[in-house]
Formats: C-alpha cells, sequence, structure tokens
C-alpha cells in the first residue's frame, strides 16, 4: 500500500468539495493507495502540511484547489522527490492548463494511476518558490482585496467586481525593473514562468515551465485605455499586445523590481498577494515533480 496525501481548499472553487474528497480517498484506497485527508484551514496550511508529513514517508502529494494551494504545497516540496498531482479546483487553474492536465477533477484523478513524471523548475520571488509568476502592480490589488465569499459562489463572475473597483482606481505607480542588469521603466510588471495567466489568456507566449530565464513582461503608459486594450489583448491569447507594441518581455535569469513611489507595491505570487516590492526575482536550481497525462510529458 502507497502512502500519500490529500490536500484541498474548502473554500477554493464554487462547491464545498468535502464529500467529493472523501469519496475519492475511499476509491483510491482500493488501488492501493493510502491518502491522508489534509483540508487547509488558513493561508499558508498547505506548506505546513507538506513539510510536516514529508519526514514520515510518502509516495505522493495530491493538492485540489486552485493555484494558490498548490504553490502553497509547492512550498513545501521543494527539495523533495515526491510527486505531486494536481486537481484542478480552482477558478482559474493556469498550472494545469499549462501542464494538460484535465479541468475535470475525476479525470485528473487517473494521473495518479496512470500519469507520468514531468519535471517543472522552480522559481523564486525573494525566498518565496512560484511555479507560475509574480505580479506587480494592479493584478496583486485585485487578489489582495478580492471578496472569497463572492469568488467562491460566483466564480469568475464574482472576481468582476474587485476586478473593476481596482482597475479604475490603479495609479499607474513608477516602477524600476531591473533585468540581468538591465534597468527598465513599468507601471505594471510580470516575472513570468508560465505563458498562461487569468485561466485561459495568453501573457507570455514563448514562456516554458523547464525554462532556465523568465519572459518579464512590462507595461509602462499611464493611459487606462491602454491597460484595457493589454488585459483585452491576453484574453485573446494571439501575442497580439506584445505584436502591437502595448507592453514588452525581456527574458533574463534574475529580476529586481522596485518602486519608485514613497509607498511599496503590492506583489502575488502564483495568485496571492503575499509580498511588495522591492522584490527579486530568480530561476532556482531545483525542479518539482508533477504528474501529467503521457502526451504531455515532453512538451
Amino acid at each position: 500500500m502507497k502512502r500519500g496525501v490529500l490536500i484541498y481548499n474548502p473554500t477554493a472553487g464554487q462547491r464545498d468539495r468535502a464529500a467529493k474528497m472523501l469519496e475519492l480517498i475511499a476509491r483510491l484506497r482500493e488501488k492501493g493507495l493510502e491518502l491522508i485527508h489534509a483540508p487547509t484551514t488558513a493561508p499558508r496550511h498547505a506548506t505546513a502540511i507538506v513539510r510536516d508529513l514529508l519526514p514520515a514517508g510518502l509516495d505522493a502529494v495530491v493538492v485540489c484547489g486552485g493555484d494558490g494551494t498548490v504553490s502553497e504545497a509547492v512550498c513545501g516540496l521543494v527539495g523533495s522527490r515526491v510527486p505531486l498531482a494536481i486537481l484542478p479546483g480552482g477558478t482559474s487553474n493556469v498550472l494545469a492548463r499549462e501542464l494538460s492536465i484535465p479541468l475535470d477533477v475525476e479525470a485528473a484523478a487517473k494521473l495518479l494511476t496512470e500519469g507520468v513524471p514531468r519535471q517543472v523548475r522552480v522559481f523564486y520571488a525573494n525566498d518565496r518558490p512560484f511555479l507560475l509568476w509574480a505580479g506587480v502592480g494592479l493584478d496583486a490589488r485585485i487578489m489582495g482585496h478580492m471578496s472569497l465569499v463572492l469568488k467562491r459562489w460566483l466564480g469568475r463572475t464574482g472576481i468582476f467586481f474587485t476586478v473593476a473597483d481596482e482597475f479604475f482606481r490603479y495609479e499607474f505607480p513608477r516602477l524600476e525593473v531591473d533585468v540581468d542588469g538591465e534597468k527598465h521603466e513599468a507601471t505594471f510588471a510580470v516575472a513570468c514562468h508560465a505563458s498562461h495567466y487569468a485561466g485561459p489568456w495568453v501573457i507570455a507566449p514563448d514562456a516554458r515551465l523547464e525554462s532556465g530565464e523568465m519572459d518579464v513582461l512590462l507595461f509602462s503608459d499611464r493611459t487606462r485605455w491602454r491597460f484595457l486594450s493589454l488585459f483585452r489583448q491576453m484574453q485573446i491569447g494571439r501575442g497580439g499586445h506584445l505584436e502591437r507594441g502595448i507592453a514588452k518581455i525581456v527574458r533574463g535569469a534574475t529580476a529586481t523590481i522596485r518602486s519608485l513611489e514613497s509607498y511599496p507595491v503590492e506583489v502575488q505570487v502564483d495568485g496571492d498577494c503575499v509580498l511588495e516590492t522591492p522584490i527579486t526575482c530568480r530561476v532556482g536550481d531545483e525542479m518539482i515533480s508533477i504528474l501529467v497525462p503521457p502526451e504531455a510529458s515532453a512538451d
């Protein structure tokens, strides 16, 4: 009998999933995988769960939730060879999209027996590991001020109310972004490890999870209409925001982002507002093993 842990965020997504998680644990026990039932109860709890259980020996860490919960589990897994299985249960599920993991929980659960490991490089924002992006500015404020109740019950529609409010409040703070020693100006910046953003949107078309470099998106305008066009083009998903010069991408191994204002600017890491400027993003040496469909193992 193999042993693992099933971590899930009871408030991610739009439904309480405790009963389904217990059913899944029972089914997997019949297939030879004993999973510890471990719902999270507070921010960063997923990290603590993984760190507490790893010394006792685990064959798998299974996470059902959004990108934030998955990222917290990754913080506990860095330095371990134990594979991570993702059961997409959040609003955007960007990491699952990047790895071609089915967005249906039941279909994704089959990867525990049928999936193959894929190595994904870990990046850092200061000392905080991340797999997707570190965003400075508007997206961090949205994540930091979002109503979790509206997000849970209305999904992406619930996020819209916070998006609209923060978008029209955004003051376009002056940022200095140093990528491998070359300085740039911006009013919004995202250090990208993934090509997708906010679900199916495309922020950095050439970014790859295995890459040894990050794609740093820089928006330097102060026009609200231009800012709206940036997100509209990312939503279309064809890289139009880059082709039209609305934003640019600078690639490098290290990016330091500072606020030139008299106050620090909020930073979101993998969808959670957890830091503020100044931050230094860097490519890590560690890799995380994630179970993916066989056809996605070498993307």
